[in-house]
C-alpha cells in the first residue's frame, strides 16, 4: 500500500517537534509542528474525463468517485463524458475554452488516438517515488504494459483490467448431447469441438465457435506487433508468425457451415447473445443480464505457449500534463489501485483487479447477481500475454486486420493475400495521417 507524502510529512514534522521540545527547544516551534500536522489540505475540484459516450455523473460516482471522496474529504470530482462517439472533437473544444481536465479514464489501445494527439503525457514516476507508492503491488504483466506504452515511465496507473475468455451456449451443448468446454484446452482440441457443434438442426445453422477479430488480433497471445515502430511500416504481412496465428483463426471459419456472412461487431456478437446459434464465442463475458444461458473457460492456449492468455485489456487512470493539481490527482487515482477499491471494483465486477492479491481476485464477480454460478475464475487462471511495443500506428493496422478477416472468413482469398492487402491498406493510411489528409 502507498502513503501519502502529505500525511508522513506531518508525521515527521510532529515527532521532530516532540522531540526539539524534550531537549529543551522552544515551545512555539512545538505549536508550530503540531499547527503543520493538523492543517488540513486546500479543497480541490478535480474533473475526470471518460471518453465513452454518454456515461451518467452519477454513475461513475456510485462505482468510483464516491469511494475517492469518502477517503480524500478536500476532493470534489466534477465527471465529463463524451457526448458522442467522437471524444476527439469533444476534448478538443474544452480545451479551447479553458475547461480542465485532471485525469483521463482511457483504454490502453486508445492511448495514441486520445492521448498522444493532445500531448496529455504526464510521467509520474516523481509522484510515485515522492509518495512511496509500491508499483509491486500491481500485477507484473500489467505493469509491464503500462511501461511499455509509457517509453519505460509511468503516464498512467491502471485501474481495472478485461481479457479474453471462451464462452458457451450451454443449452446447445445440452441438446447436442456434447460435454462442455473446459479450462486448459488447446486451439487444437477447441478447433475439433467447433466442427462437432457446426451443423444445420431443423433449418437453424448452429456456429461451432465465433470471435471478434479486432480484439482477437490487438490481445494476441503470441505479442505480436503490428508495425515496426522505427519505420512505420507494418509487419502483420512480413512476419511468419502473424500468418500462423491468422490461419489458427481461419481455420475456424473453413468449417463448412461456420462461415462468416456478418460484416460487423454487433453481427458477430447477437449469434452468441441474440439468436442464440453460436455455441462458442471468444470474447470478454458480459457483466449485464442476459437470455442465453451461458457460461465460460479460459481462452483456449497454444500449445508451445501453456498457461498464456490474451494481453491484458486495461483502462487506465492518467494524470494529464495540463492538470493544475497533480498531487490531489495522484491521491485519487493511486486509491483507485488500493486494497479497497479494488475489492468493490472486483465484487461489482466493474473490471478484473490489477494488483497482487489473490483474496481481491478471489471475490471477482461476487457481488454481480448476473455472474452468480458463472466460472469467472477461469479469467484469472492463464498469465496475460506480454505486450507488443506501443507505437502510434499500432491502431491504424489493427483496424486493417479487423477487416481483413471479415473477407478472409468468408472464403475466397488465401492468408498470404489477405494480410498483404491489409498491410498496404494500412500503409495508406498511415501516409495519409502523416500527411494530415483525412
Amino acid at each position: 500500500m502507498f502513503r501519502q507524502s502529505l500525511k508522513t510529512a506531518g508525521v515527521l514534522s510532529l515527532t521532530a517537534a516532540v522531540l526539539f521540545g524534550c531537549s529543551g527547544g522552544s515551545k512555539p516551534a512545538e505549536v508550530q509542528g503540531e499547527s503543520q500536522a493538523e492543517k488540513p489540505k486546500e479543497p480541490v475540484t478535480l474533473t475526470f474525463y471518460d471518453p465513452s459516450a454518454g456515461v451518467l455523473p452519477e454513475t461513475f460516482m456510485e462505482q468510483y468517485g464516491n469511494l475517492i471522496v469518502k477517503k480524500y474529504p478536500h476532493i470534489t470530482i466534477k465527471f465529463v463524458s463524451s457526448p458522442d462517439t467522437n471524444p476527439e472533437a469533444h476534448i478538443t473544444s474544452m480545451i479551447a475554452a479553458g475547461d480542465p481536465i485532471d485525469v483521463m479514464l482511457n483504454a490502453d489501445l486508445n492511448h495514441y488516438r486520445l492521448i498522444a494527439p493532445f500531448k496529455f503525457e504526464y510521467d509520474m514516476t516523481e509522484l510515485i517515488k515522492k509518495n512511496k507508492y509500491d508499483l509491486s503491488q500491481l500485477d507484473p504483466s500489467i505493469l509491464q504494459a503500462v511501461q511499455t506504452l509509457s517509453g519505460g515511465g509511468m503516464y498512467a496507473l491502471p485501474f481495472r483490467m478485461n481479457t479474453l475468455g471462451l464462452m458457451y451456449n450451454k443449452d446447445i451443448f445440452d441438446q447436442f448431447g456434447k460435454p462442455y468446454p473446459k479450462d486448459g484446452m488447446t486451439w487444437d482440441e477447441t478447433y475439433e469441438l467447433a466442427k462437432q457443434m457446426t451443423r444445420t438442426v431443423d433449418g437453424t445453422e448452429y456456429r461451432g465457435f465465433i470471435t471478434q477479430f479486432y480484439n482477437m488480433g490487438w490481445l494476441n497471445q503470441q505479442s505480436l506487433g503490428f508495425i515496426d515502430p522505427k519505420t512505420d511500416k507494418p509487419i502483420i504481412h512480413t512476419d511468419e508468425k502473424w500468418a500462423a496465428f491468422t490461419r489458427n483463426l481461419s481455420r475456424f471459419y473453413e468449417i463448412p457451415g461456420n462461415v462468416t456472412k456478418e460484416g460487423s461487431f454487433s453481427g458477430i456478437s447477437n449469434l452468441f447473445l441474440k439468436s442464440k446459434t453460436a455455441a462458442m464465442y471468444a470474447y470478454t463475458i458480459p457483466t449485464t443480464p442476459q437470455e442465453v444461458n451461458w457460461d465460460v473457460v479460459q481462452l483456449p492456449e497454444f500449445s508451445d505457449k501453456r498457461g498464456v492468455g490474451a494481453q491484458s485489456m486495461l483502462t487506465l487512470a492518467y494524470i494529464t500534463s495540463i492538470s493544475k493539481h497533480k498531487e490531489a490527482a495522484f491521491d485519487a487515482i493511486s486509491y483507485m489501485t488500493s486494497d479497497e477499491m479494488q475489492t468493490h471494483i472486483a465484487k461489482q465486477a466493474l473490471g478484473l483487479p490489477v494488483i497482487n492479491n489473490k483474496q481481491v481476485k478471489d471475490v471477482y464477480g461476487q457481488d454481480n447477481p448476473n455472474l452468480k454460478g458463472k466460472n469467472v475464475k477461469s479469467l484469472l487462471i492463464s498469465k496475460p500475454a506480454a505486450p507488443f511495443v506501443a507505437a502510434q500506428h499500432n491502431r491504424t493496422v489493427a483496424l486493417q486486420f479487423e477487416k481483413m478477416m471479415y473477407t478472409l472468413t468468408k472464403g475466397g482469398v488465401d492468408v498470404n493475400t489477405a494480410l498483404r492487402t491489409a498491410a498496404e491498406e494500412a500503409e495508406k493510411e498511415i501516409a495519409k495521417i502523416k500527411s494530415g489528409s483525412k
